[in-house]
């Protein structure tokens, strides 16, 4: 069985109520250009909520936005943006460029993830933490995390090595708050009035000495490890994969779990962690902060939909994987295209007819296998019209099969491919065409 499957069946026997929804949920932070490791945190929700609709189940999947976050620093891949902005939410720094109709930098990002999206149909309930916040969604949430911040200390506290303060304990506010004058995060709180659930700041970086009462439209955002279980009370969130750097002993997850049960009377969701994506021949780690990434179009160029799902879902979650654009692309089709054929026979096993299923795999169209289509392009100078015209003779495929394959293998042997001609052998069709 696919893990994703197995994932969902375990769900589907957790439910209390057969009939209610199971909330599946995954989150990015629209930081700058969102590249293909992202995308697995994606990736990893959508094949489970997937498997919960082809096992009868009602799934609900959002995808969050961490769009009021702060601008921590400006990506290498980035141009247009001034390092003043540095410590102001993603949705309060203008785009970019002028050339477009986002309406922030977060919104700007956000945006060409979401065409991404369209691209893959994928089609999460979209949720703009800006929003949430802004609308007092979540006031009640603050007005309490700031009741108990001090026992929200001391949970920090022992999962962390250096011994705890009184004095910091004492002054310990779990929020960044923005500040009214310019809208930078370097604030210090001078007082909280419970009473009134006021709270005074001065600003560090304009001077600015104010106060902000929660539910008259104040500019507060829980840290990450409150606002994180926050969210799965809130929404109610059963399932949600995590990043191995938020899964280890003591990380992120766990004390995540720990702030869910005992300031939120919340369990948390079954988690799944995920490792990281790489991109091959490189020893970094992929990072929109240093540019070095491969997004979704660049694979979407080269690789179908499906063949992307495929890769994805292929490996189980704790698996590092590579993503490579050289021979490897060759090997990849062949592989698709052999499992498909198999299903086609009614020959495949259960765990890899889940995993095309997933995948979004069409096996009523016949497509031209991807290295047929390279091995006539290679022969032909890369001259896309007389390929097709070769592929239409052969009788074997529609248009619009043929269109689903050749511009993407143009593109790869243009882009990406080390093509010998004399490893293929020339098509018999390739006789009949006069050039």
């Amino acid at each position: 069985m696919h893990w994703a499957f197995e994932i969902a069946e375990t769900l589907i026997k957790q439910q209390t109520d057969p009939k209610s929804k199971i909330t599946c949920a995954s989150g990015v932070s629209p930081s700058g250009y969102i590249h293909v490791g992202n995308f697995r945190e994606i990736a990893t929700t959508y094949f489970v909520t997937k498997a919960l609709t082809l096992l009868g189940a009602n799934p609900r999947y959002i995808l969050s936005w961490d769009d009021y976050d702060r601008l921590r620093k400006i990506p290498q891949n980035v141009t247009g943006v001034s390092k003043e902005n540095i410590g102001m939410p993603y949705t309060k720094v203008a785009p970019p460029t002028k050339d477009t109709s986002a309406s922030s930098y977060g919104n700007y990002f956000e945006q060409l993830f979401i065409n991404d999206l369209e691209k893959m149909a994928v089609k999460p309930e979209f949720i703009y933490e800006t929003k949430a916040y802004e609308n007092g969604n979540y006031d009640q949430e603050i007005a309490l995390v700031l009741t108990k911040r001090q026992e929200i200390y001391d949970i920090l506290s022992r999962f962390r090595s250096e011994k705890a303060d009184e004095e910091e304990r004492e002054n310990y506010y779990p929020i960044s708050l923005y500040c009214d004058n310019c809208y930078h995060d370097t604030t210090t709180i001078t007082c909280y009035d419970e009473t009134t659930r006021t709270i005074f700041y001065t600003c560090q970086h304009c001077q600015h000495v104010g106060q902000q009462t929660i539910g008259q439209k104040q500019r507060i955002k829980l840290h990450w490890k409150i606002d994180w279980p926050m969210r799965w009370q809130y929404e109610k969130v059963a399932f949600e994969p995590g990043g191995k750097d938020h899964s280890s002993k003591n990380g992120s997850f766990d004390v995540a779990k720990t702030i869910a049960k005992e300031i939120f009377n919340w369990h948390a969701p079954m988690y799944q962690p995920y490792d990281f994506v790489n991109i091959k021949g490189q020893t970094k780690k992929m990072s929109s902060s240093t540019g070095n990434i491969l997004t979704l179009p660049d694979l979407l160029s080269i690789y179908t939909p499906e063949l992307v799902f495929y890769l994805y879902g292929k490996y189980q979650p704790k698996a590092q994987f590579d993503l490579g654009l050289d021979d490897d692309v060759l090997r990849n089709y062949a592989e698709f295209e052999r499992l498909v054929s198999k299903a086609k026979a009614g020959n495949l096993d259960e765990t890899n007819l889940q995993l095309l299923q997933l995948s979004g795999a069409n096996l009523t169209e016949k497509y031209p296998e991807f290295g047929h289509v390279v091995s006539i392009l290679a022969l032909t100078a890369n001259n896309i019209t007389l390929a097709q015209e070769i592929l239409e003779k052969e009788a074997s495929y529609t248009k619009e099969a043929i269109a689903y394959i050749l511009p993407r293998a143009q593109y790869w042997i243009e882009n990406d491919a080390k093509i010998d001609s004399s490893q293929f052998a020339i098509p018999k069709t390739c006789h009949s065409i006069k050039h």
